[in-house]
Order: structure tokens, then C-alpha cells, then sequence
């Protein structure tokens, strides 16, 4: 009766937990399709940004842009935040089945362990010894018969305890994959709540700037401006003064040693003297890098392997005038890269990083018009950090900043 009973509680726990396991199941998929419908949301209101971005800079359109970068930040966090949800469901679930395989591994040892108390107490006498020992030939042939039984359970229990012991190795190794992948994305999920809290920032700024008037605006735009070509003007005048850097050793151009630094590539100002740059914007001397549309927020990833040579903001000297927030990547081929007006910088001097990895976020400190990223690539050897040294001897009010003799600033495209 008692057994009887124990078959019966236990057939009642098995749609339990194949319920319970199924629930997960059903809320991971439920987690990717809401992951999936803000993706698609953020990719509309990316494309409402790009055309925003392309309309002339004016107060509202300026504010507009603002908005749907809130829009964009705000949505972006709901998805970490799902995709947060998401792993601990995965994390829950392996650790479940690690406990379960664990379980069942303590089984197989405890049931090996039983077949070889039993083996050892029938191994008094080999098979062999069996066939010529007393009793009926029938006793004898069923006592050899159960010993090879008993020997080959023991292989059939070791076989399957190796194979619950490669399932429970894997679990581990998602485990531990899952786990990192967490960390990430709570980390991500930091940032993205300070570029949220920053954008918010900045809109209150510009409308206390500009009492929500447009000639207000028109204002501050033209001293941003004029900011710029004294930057530019003490920039040239310094690195004219630099002596040349051979370029003889470095990659050849069109080797493609570089990688693009962000997942998703529209030039919108090329390298040199381009029409922009004739207009003035680059007191007609040439654009030293290329730039690339990113909204507030986007990845900026390395370009390749390399050490961080040190990062900056020029903003704590001369706000709006030159790069904002910088990093400066030195790479092993004689290269070095700069990525400019960030939001975020996401690496430290002297650190380390691989091609593609994140050091940073798109914004549009330092002298932008609108977001986007700037990408420069020197030569190695003559790009230095240091301030300015203005023609009359007197030291820039910029920080700290990337400097290189002009030959020393390379077309990005031609490494890229």
C-alpha cells in the first residue's frame, strides 16, 4: 500500500514541474517578443532622428532632436531591461538543470558503487574458475552469466556518468556565459540611464540659454562657431610649427587594417579639403578626420587592437570648440585613432582593448552642430597629447588634447 502510494504522489509531481518548466519557457519567449517590438521601435525613431538631423539647425529642430533622442534613450533602457529579465530566466533555468544532472550524477556513482560491492563479492572466483568449480552445469553458467551482467551494468552506468558529467560541464560553461552577459548588460543599462539623465540635462540647459527664443539660439550658435575658428586657428598654428613625420613603414593604404567604428556607417563629412571645408567651416585647411551619423547614445567601438593612450574633454577649457570628449587608441602597425564629441567614454589610459570593443558612446560635445562621431587616424609617431602652445608663446586655455604635424593625419578610409 505504502509503495502504491509513493507512485501515486509522484506521479502527481511530474505535471508540476513539467508545468513550471514550461512557464519559463513561455516567459522567456514572451521576454525576446517584447524585445523584438521595442528593437523596432527604436529603429523608427532612429530614422525620425536621421531626417530631424538633416533639417537646418534651428532652435526647434535642435529641441526636436532632443525629444527623440529621450525617446530612443528611454526605449533603449526598456530593452536592457527586458533583455536583464530575460537572462536571469536563463540563468534560473540552467542553474535548474544543473541541480538536476548534479542529482542524477550522485545517482550514477551511488548505483556503480552498489554493482561493484555486489561484483566484489562474486569475484571470489573468475569466470573461468566458475565453469570448473562444484555444482550443476547450470548453476555454474548462471553464476558466470551474472557476473558479466554485473560488469557490464558498471560499464553502462560509467558511459552514462560520463555523459551526465559532459552535460553538467556545458550547463556550467552557459552558466558562466549567461552570467557575464548579465553583468554587461546591468553595466549597459548604467550608462544608459546616465545618457538619458544627460539628454534631459542638456534640453533644460539650451532652453534657460535661450529663453526658448530663436534669435536666442542664433546667438549661441554664432559663438560656438567663432569659438571654433579661434581653436582652429591656434590648432594650425601649432602643428605647422611640428616637424613632419616619416610615413615610409606604416600599412600600405587599401590594406584594410582598421574596422569601422560603428556597426552602422554614413559618412556625412569626408577627409581634406572637401566643399564644407572650403566654406570655412575648417578655416579652409582641410578636414582632419571623417565624421560619422550617430545619434546620442550609439556604440563606438576600437578600430582595432591597441592600448588607450589617454582620453580627454576639451570642454573644461574651451567649451564647444574642439573635440569634447576623446579617446585616443594607439595600435601596433604604426597607427593611432581618435574618437571625438563623445557622450561617454568608456575606457582609462592605458587600458588595453580589442578591434570592436566598446570604448565609448556618441554625442555631440565639444564643437558639433548635431551628434555625430568624429574618427581621425595618425601616425603613431608623430601624434602627441599636450596643450597648445599659441603663436605668441602663451598657452591655450584647451586642455590636454591629440596633437600631430599635418602630414601626420591620414585619409581613415584609406585604413578602414
Amino acid at each position: 500500500m505504502g509503495k502504491r502510494l509513493l507512485i501515486f504522489i509522484a506521479l502527481l509531481l511530474i505535471p508540476t514541474v513539467f508545468l513550471h518548466a514550461q512557464s519559463v519557457s513561455e516567459q522567456i519567449e514572451s521576454t525576446q517578443s517584447k524585445i523584438k517590438q521595442l528593437e523596432g521601435e527604436i529603429a523608427a525613431t532612429e530614422k525620425e532622428l536621421n531626417k530631424t538631423e538633416r533639417e537646418k539647425n534651428t532652435l526647434s529642430s535642435t529641441i526636436k532632436t532632443l525629444d527623440l533622442t529621450k525617446k530612443k534613450l528611454e526605449t533603449q533602457t526598456k530593452v536592457t531591461e527586458t533583455k536583464v529579465t530575460n537572462t536571469n530566466l536563463s540563468i534560473g533555468e540552467l542553474e535548474s538543470e544543473i541541480n538536476v544532472h548534479t542529482d542524477e550524477i550522485d545517482k550514477r556513482i551511488a548505483g556503480i558503487k552498489e554493482t561493484l560491492r555486489t561484483l566484489e563479492r562474486s569475484l571470489d572466483l573468475t569466470p573461468a574458475e566458475i565453469m570448473l568449480s562444484d555444482g550443476t552445469i547450470s548453476e555454474r553458467m548462471d553464476r558466470a552469466y551474472n557476473l558479466e551482467r554485473l560488469q557490464e551494468r558498471v560499464r553502462i552506468d560509467l558511459e552514462r556518468l560520463k555523459q551526465e558529467r559532459i552535460k553538467l560541464s556545458s550547463d556550467k560553461t552557459d552558466l558562466e556565459r549567461a552570467r557575464s552577459e548579465l553583468l554587461e548588460l546591468k553595466n549597459k543599462l548604467l550608462d544608459q540611464r546616465k545618457l538619458a539623465a544627460d539628454n534631459i540635462s542638456s534640453k533644460s540647459k539650451l532652453l534657460s540659454e535661450t529663453k526658448n527664443k530663436e534669435s536666442n539660439f542664433r546667438t549661441l550658435l554664432e559663438q560656438k562657431i567663432a569659438q571654433k575658428a579661434v581653436f582652429e586657428a591656434e590648432l594650425r598654428s601649432y602643428e605647422a610649427r611640428l616637424a613632419g613625420v616619416d610615413l615610409s613603414k606604416l600599412p600600405h593604404p587599401g590594406t584594410g587594417v582598421l574596422t569601422w567604428p560603428l556597426d552602422s556607417v554614413t559618412v556625412t563629412q569626408y577627409f581634406g579639403n572637401t566643399e564644407f571645408a572650403k566654406s570655412g567651416a575648417y578655416s579652409d585647411k582641410g578636414h582632419n578626420g571623417i565624421d560619422f551619423r550617430a545619434s546620442v547614445g550609439t556604440l563606438v567601438k576600437s578600430a582595432g587592437a591597441g592600448s588607450v593612450r589617454a582620453i580627454g574633454n576639451t570642454d573644461l577649457g574651451c567649451p564647444g570648440g574642439s573635440y569634447g570628449k576623446w579617446v585616443l587608441v594607439d595600435h601596433s602597425n604604426g597607427l593611432s585613432t581618435l574618437y571625438a564629441h563623445l557622450s561617454l567614454q568608456k575606457v582609462n589610459p592605458g587600458e588595453q582593448v580589442s578591434a570592436g570593443q566598446l570604448i565609448g558612446y556618441s554625442g555631440s560635445t565639444g564643437y558639433a552642430t548635431g551628434p555625430h562621431l568624429h574618427f581621425s587616424v595618425y601616425a603613431t609617431e608623430g601624434v602627441k597629447v599636450t596643450k597648445l602652445i599659441k603663436g605668441d608663446g602663451t598657452v591655450s586655455k584647451c586642455t590636454e588634447m591629440p596633437v600631430s604635424p599635418l602630414n601626420g593625419y591620414l585619409n581613415p578610409l584609406s585604413y578602414l
